[in-house]
């Protein structure tokens, strides 16, 4: 018999032999066309598996201390630094002041009595300014000059007033020394007459004449005083 025709009769009587052998291909194909077919794992989903482990470790691993201090460094520099000055304040405030308490208040009557013989035949800025002498009430009876002269002068916006404090202290400090020396004055130590000019206040530090007219007006004053 012809091979063809053998293969014919083969095929009719074993029709499963042939379904069989054209199989295996058909499958290689439908397995190597599968990966194809099938949806592939996205990006997303993906990095969403690999980012769990990352949390799961983050959240049992803290963050070191030394990033946190390094982080937050500026705002941990600035309350040290409260901290210590604080500290230290209060510790100059309580035990590092050795000095006692140890101040007396003063008390005065003052009055100034305007030298009104000082007139316009002394100095040409007699309507200007004006010429007082210092007496502390109750320790100075007389109102005229009679002891050793001392010309207070004021300051730039001065005012006469100013030589209260030393006036006062001086004073107090000569009748103390009369009582504990009653002959104090019999060897020459008679104590201080204060005088003080009244400049109206005038900003000589911002005004070069303003301090040409005083000091003319002082001369004329000491040129008086010592006439007294």
């Amino acid at each position: 018999m012809p091979p063809k025709r053998r293969q014919q009769v083969a095929s009719r009587n074993h029709p499963s032999s042939a379904t069989s052998a054209t199989t295996p291909s058909s499958s290689r194909e439908s397995i190597l066309s599968t990966p194809s077919s099938l949806p592939s794992p996205s990006l997303g989903s993906q990095t969403h598996s690999n980012a769990e482990p990352e949390d799961s470790n983050h959240r049992a691993n803290p963050r070191p201390l030394f990033t946190m201090v390094r982080t937050h460094s500026p705002l941990l520099a600035l309350l040290l630094f409260t901290v210590t000055f604080g500290l230290l304040t209060a510790r100059s405030y309580f035990s590092a002041q050795p000095d006692t308490p140890s101040c007396v208040m003063s008390y005065s009557r003052p009055r100034f009595i305007e030298q009104m013989h000082f007139d316009s035949n002394w100095t040409r800025f007699a309507t200007k300014y004006r010429l007082y002498l210092y007496r502390e009430g109750g320790y100075d009876a007389f109102d005229e000059g009679y002891r050793i002269p001392v010309l207070f002068v004021p300051g730039n916006a001065g005012s006469p007033k100013q030589v209260r404090s030393i006036a006062s202290a001086t004073t107090s400090a000569f009748v103390e020394l009369m009582g504990t020396d009653p002959e104090a004055v019999t060897g020459g130590r008679i104590g201080y007459d204060f005088f003080t000019v009244g400049l109206n206040e005038e900003f000589t530090a911002l005004h070069g004449y303003s301090i040409l007219e005083q000091a003319d007006f002082i001369n004329d004053a000491i040129r008086y005083i010592l006439s007294l």
